[in-house]
């Protein structure tokens, strides 16, 4: 009897540990297969494809994107005497070192915020002579940063010689002057009309910048004339260490597709614009005077600093003439950056007009006293750039010697960006990080 309750008793011992273990595996089993922690079905497929066939692509476009199209090489058409600071396309994240590259020699310093303005300011001066037959207008246009100066002397040969100083933008709007549409309008002058005073050598008498009097008388006839460019000099007020000189150029408007026109909010000094259709007029044309004057106040219509015209003299032959005085002079003290233009046309039914005129402009120049790297006269400069720094690279293109008459009268400045390689490795690797990741779904 002993042996059998023994026996009993240790069979319901095994029976009953034989019970717990059982009911505690199942139990752990059933949480692992419903539990919410991992993903089953559906839904890990779509994680699976989004992990691993969007997102990896996906950074690798981005980081070709930025490679080839945020921070590639950027083209920059440049003149003489241009200032202007190249940011386009360099990041100091994405780019180790900025590389510059133009076809003339230029100067460039790397520094952190603008220059410094000087209180030596160089001297341009550029002489002018046109042809301007009935209804058309040749034009001269400035970049003048505030401080500038702009002193002319302009004589005519014949009557209705005329200028306009307009404010504009850096492509000036002709308003499809060449239509010859006929409107009437009054002058809307520019809140900063009193900027350019008109004198006569002669007696210093002042002539008011809104006198809109015209003379119109008939003049003799006049041939042999011709539009003809006869140099420039450029002087300097003081010779500063870091201040280079800037001077006029004839710009034509025939710029490859792909050549980028510097940012105006980038540019801290440029270089003259000549345009105008005196070369292409139709001397048939039978529009009248005062609809092309008309169009010309329109088209500018509170842009207009000065509308002035300018009495005939038989002794305006050449610029040379000018040094004998007696002639109309301006002056423009400017007091806001901005591009400004010297219209001239001329209202002559008769003839076509002889005008002369010589610029003496006086720009500030820029003190590079605190650039980290200078590149000077090189037609190549490399900078290196310091993770997350605010420098920036300031370029100046000086002055050559002439005026030169190429057909496209430009210089290519080429911007590159070296790119960082640890930053763009980032890209990879977080593809393979999730990549890996993906195997634990």
């Amino acid at each position: 009897m002993a042996v059998n309750l023994e026996v009993e008793q240790g069979d319901n011992l095994l029976s009953n540990s034989h019970v717990v273990y059982y009911h505690s595996y199942m139990y752990k089993s059933m949480l692992n297969i419903v539990g919410p922690e991992r993903m089953q079905g559906p839904r890990r497929v779509v994680a699976f494809c989004v992990f691993i066939g969007l997102l990896p692509p996906a950074l690798l476009v981005f980081s070709l994107y930025l490679r080839q199209a945020v921070f590639a090489d950027v083209s920059v058409a440049v003149a003489e005497s241009d200032v202007l600071r190249i940011v386009d396309g360099i990041s100091t994240v994405f780019c180790q070192e900025h590389r510059l590259k133009m076809n003339s020699s230029f100067n460039a310093f790397q520094m952190k915020g603008n220059p410094e303005i000087s209180s030596i300011r160089k001297h341009i001066r550029l002489k002018k002579s046109m042809s301007l037959p009935d209804d058309t207008l040749e034009y001269w246009g400035f970049y003048l940063p505030k401080g500038s100066s702009v002193n002319l002397t302009v004589c005519s040969r014949f009557e209705g010689s005329r200028i306009l100083v307009v404010q504009g933008e850096r492509n000036l709007n002709t308003c499809g002057l060449l239509d010859h549409t006929a409107a009437k309008a009054g002058i809307h002058m520019a809140e900063s009309v009193g900027q350019v005073r008109v004198t006569f050598e002669a007696d210093a008498m002042e002539i008011y910048s809104d006198s809109t009097e015209h003379v119109r008388q008939t003049a003799a006839q006049h041939a042999n004339s011709q539009d003809n460019n006869v140099g420039h000099e450029v002087d300097d007020d003081g010779d500063e260490a870091a201040a280079t000189t800037g001077g006029p150029k004839r710009v034509r408007r025939t710029m490859p597709k792909d050549v980028h026109l510097p940012d105006p909010k980038d540019q801290l000094d440029g270089a003259p614009v000549f345009g105008g259709n005196a070369n292409t007029s139709d001397k048939s044309s039978g529009s009248s005077v005062s609809s092309f004057e008309n169009g010309l106040l329109t088209c500018y219509d509170g842009q207009i600093l000065l509308q002035q015209d300018f009495p005939p003299s038989h002794l305006c032959t050449d610029v040379h003439s000018l040094e004998k005085g007696g002639h109309m002079q301006t002056a423009h003290e400017v007091t806001a950056d901005g591009y400004y233009y010297y219209i001239f046309y001329s209202d002559n039914d008769f003839v076509l007009n002889d005008i002369h005129a010589v610029f003496n402009i006086y720009k500030p120049t820029y003190r590079y006293t605190n650039y980290t790297k200078g590149c000077l006269n090189k037609t190549e400069c490399r900078f290196p750039l310091k993770f997350l720094s605010t420098e920036t690279v300031i370029v100046e293109v000086p002055t050559r010697d002439g005026i030169e008459h190429e057909q496209d009268d430009f210089s290519l400045l080429i911007s590159s960006c070296q790119p960082r390689r640890t930053v763009y490795a980032i890209f990879p690797v977080t593809v393979l990080i999730i990549i890996l990741a993906c195997a634990f779904l």
